[in-house]
C-alpha cells in the first residue's frame, strides 16, 4: 500500500495529465508491482489529511525496538479538492500498485503542442501557461540522525516535467570519503512527445551524469495523400461527458477525450511494443551504468464510448467527476458518455512481457504478467547472468476479494417481484422491513450505496516467492474506517553450530555442523486520512 503522500503526487500528475508509463524507468513496473512488493517490518501508524485542495500534510509514527516518525508536508498549485481523500472513500486499487494496464500514449498535434494547458481562448490559455502547474513535497524523519527528503515538480509544458529532488541528513561526526554524502541534489527533466519519451538526469553525488529513453513503435502520426499531418484532436471532442471543467474549477486537459483514436487504434491493433535504454556515467569515479530493454503489452479494452442511462462505477478516481457515494454524484446528468466494454477482434486476456538486458554486467532478464480474471493476476521473473552462470527464479500474483453478501446479492440483483415472493413466506421474518424500505432508494442510489458496501469491504493478498523459498505475503484491506496491511517475510538461513564439548568417540577438532533454519518478520501498517 503506498502512502497517502504518494497517492497524492499520483494525482497531481493525474490532474494535469501526466502519462508515467511512457517512461524507461517504468518498463517493468507490472511486474515490480506483482514481485517487487515491500511488507512491513513494523508496528506503523499513518494520519493523513487534505487540509485544503492544494494542501496536504501526513504523520508517522512506527515501533519496533525503538519509536521513529515521520512528519510530510505538499502543496499543489493545482487544486486537488475532486479527489476522495477519506480513507473509506479511497478505492483500494489506487493505493496498492498491482497489475498495471498500460496507457496508450497519446500524440499531439503542432497546434495543441503551443496551446498550453487550457482548452478555451487564448487569453485564458496564456494565464494558464503562466501559472504552470507545480508541486512542492518534504519529508521530514526523526528521530536523529534525521533525514530530510524534498521534491519540486513543475510542468514546464504538456510535454515537459522537470523535478528536483532533496536528500539532506544529519550527521554528528565528519563522514568518511568512502561513504555516501550527507546531501545530494538530483535534477530531472523528461520530454514526452506520444511517440517517445527521453529523460536527463544530473546528480551532485560524484556529479552523476545520465540520459533514459523510450520509443513506441506503431504511433508515427496520421497523414493525409499529400503528406501532411492529420490533426487527431478537435475542440468539439475535447469534452467528456458535457464536462468542461473539474468540480473544483480545474479546467480539463486539451486532450482528455481521445476515446475516437482509441477505437481506431484498437481496432487495428490492441497491443504496443515499446524499445527504450539508459547510459549513466560519473567522471569523478568513472563509474558507467548501460541497460537495454524491450516491453510488449496488450491494452486495455475499457476504453471505448457507448450511451448509456447510467452514470459508469468504474469512473476513475482522478477524472474529476462526482465520486460513487456521494451527493455530487446523484446530483449529475444521468445521461453521460461512458466508458463500457468494446467488441474487439483479440479475446485474450491482458498480458505484459519485457525483456532487460544489462551487457556490462552480463545480467538477463525476462517477465510475464498476466491477468486472467478481473480479480487474479500472476506474475514470474526470470533472471540470468552471463558471467556467473548464476540464475534466479521469481512467482508471485494478486487476489483480490470482493465483498459478496447473500443478502445485498438478493435485495440488488433479483426482480422486486421475487424479493416479495420470498419474503412473503416470512422465512427470515423480515418481509415488513423490506415492504416499509423498498421505495426508500431509487435504482441508482440503491447501485451507489451497494458500491460502496463493496468497496469499503474490498481486500487484496500478494504473495510471491524465489528459487532460494524466499516467501512474502501481504495482506491490505478495510477495518472499520481504518486502511491496515498486514505482511509476512520467511527466508530460509544457514547457522554453523559448533560441539560444546567433544563427545566420546568424536574426532578430535570437529568443525561443528550447519543447521538450516527459518528467520522472518511480521508487520503491521495502519493508515487514516481525512
Amino acid at each position: 500500500m503506498i502512502d497517502f503522500m504518494d497517492y497524492v503526487v499520483q494525482a497531481f500528475g493525474a490532474a494535469t495529465d501526466w502519462n508515467p508509463d511512457n517512461s524507461y524507468s517504468f518498463l517493468t513496473a507490472t511486474s515490480d508491482a506483482l514481485l517487487s512488493f515491500q511488507t512491513p517490518s513494523t508496528l506503523a501508524l499513518h494520519v493523513s489529511s487534505l487540509s485544503t485542495p492544494n494542501f496536504a500534510t501526513s504523520y508517522t509514527l512506527s515501533t519496533v525496538g525503538q519509536i521513529d516518525g515521520s512528519i510530510s508536508y505538499l502543496y499543489s498549485t493545482v487544486p486537488l479538492g475532486h479527489i476522495p481523500s477519506q480513507a473509506p472513500s479511497i478505492p483500494l486499487k489506487y493505493l496498492v500498485r498491482g497489475y498495471r494496464d498500460i496507457r496508450l500514449p497519446i500524440v499531439l498535434d503542432e497546434q495543441r503542442r503551443g496551446a498550453g494547458f487550457g482548452s478555451g481562448s487564448l487569453e485564458q490559455n496564456e494565464k494558464e501557461r503562466q501559472r504552470k502547474p507545480t508541486l512542492l513535497h518534504a519529508t521530514l524523519a526523526l528521530p536523529p540522525p534525521s533525514v530530510l527528503t524534498a521534491l519540486y515538480a513543475r510542468r514546464v509544458n504538456l510535454e515537459t516535467l522537470l523535478s528536483l529532488s532533496l536528500y539532506s541528513k544529519s550527521v554528528t561526526t565528519p563522514a568518511l570519503n568512502s561513504g555516501p554524502p550527507p546531501a545530494a541534489v538530483l535534477a530531472h527533466v523528461q520530454r514526452d512527445t506520444g511517440r517517445y519519451s527521453i529523460e536527463g538526469l544530473g546528480s551532485t553525488d560524484n556529479a552523476l551524469l545520465g540520459v533514459r529513453g523510450l520509443w513506441n513503435f506503431g504511433l508515427s502520426p496520421h497523414v493525409d495523400e499529400g503528406g501532411a499531418s492529420i490533426p487527431i484532436h478537435s475542440p468539439e471532442t475535447d469534452l467528456v461527458g458535457g464536462f468542461t471543467e473539474f468540480p473544483s474549477g480545474l479546467p480539463l486537459p486539451p486532450y482528455t477525450d481521445t476515446r475516437a483514436l482509441y477505437r481506431n487504434r484498437l481496432a487495428s491493433k490492441p497491443s504496443l511494443l515499446s524499445a527504450g535504454a539508459e547510459f549513466y556515467y560519473s567522471p569523478f569515479t568513472h563509474v558507467i551504468g548501460l541497460s537495454t530493454g524491450l516491453r510488449f503489452t496488450t491494452l486495455a479494452p475499457l476504453i471505448t464510448p457507448s450511451e448509456s442511462p447510467s452514470r459508469s462505477r468504474t469512473d476513475s478516481v482522478f477524472s474529476g467527476k462526482p465520486l460513487a457515494g456521494t451527493s455530487a454524484s446523484l446530483l449529475s446528468t444521468a445521461g453521460n458518455t461512458l466508458l463500457t466494454p468494446s467488441n474487439i477482434s483479440h479475446s485474450s486476456f491482458p498480458y505484459t512481457m519485457t525483456l532487460t538486458l544489462t551487457p556490462l554486467t552480463g545480467s538477463i532478464s525476462s517477465t510475464y504478467s498476466v491477468r486472467p480474471t478481473p480479480k487474479l493476476a500472476l506474475s514470474s521473473q526470470f533472471d540470468f547472468n552471463f558471467y556467473s552462470w548464476e540464475s534466479r527464479y521469481v512467482v508471485g500474483g494478486e487476489l483480490w476479494r470482493p465483498y459478496r453478501s447473500s443478502s445485498a446479492s438478493v435485495s440488488t440483483s433479483a426482480p422486486i417481484e421475487s424479493q416479495q415472493n420470498t419474503s412473503s413466506t416470512g422465512a427470515d421474518g423480515l418481509s415488513w422491513v423490506r415492504t416499509k424500505t423498498k421505495d426508500w432508494f431509487t435504482p441508482a442510489e440503491q447501485a451507489l450505496k451497494d458500491e460502496r458496501v463493496q468497496r469499503e469491504e474490498e481486500n487484496v493478498l500478494k504473495f510471491r516467492v524465489d528459487n532460494s523459498w524466499n516467501v512474502k505475503a501481504l495482506w491490505t484491506g478495510r477495518v472499520k474506517s481504518l486502511l491496515v496491511s498486514a505482511g509476512v517475510s520467511v527466508s530460509p538461513a544457514t547457522k554453523h553450530l559448533y560441539p560444546v564439548s567433544p563427545a566420546v568417540g568424536s574426532a578430535v577438532g570437529d568443525p561443528g555442523t550447519n543447521v538450516k533454519r527459518w528467520t522472518g518478520s511480521v508487520g503491521v501498517s495502519i493508515a487514516y486520512s481525512t
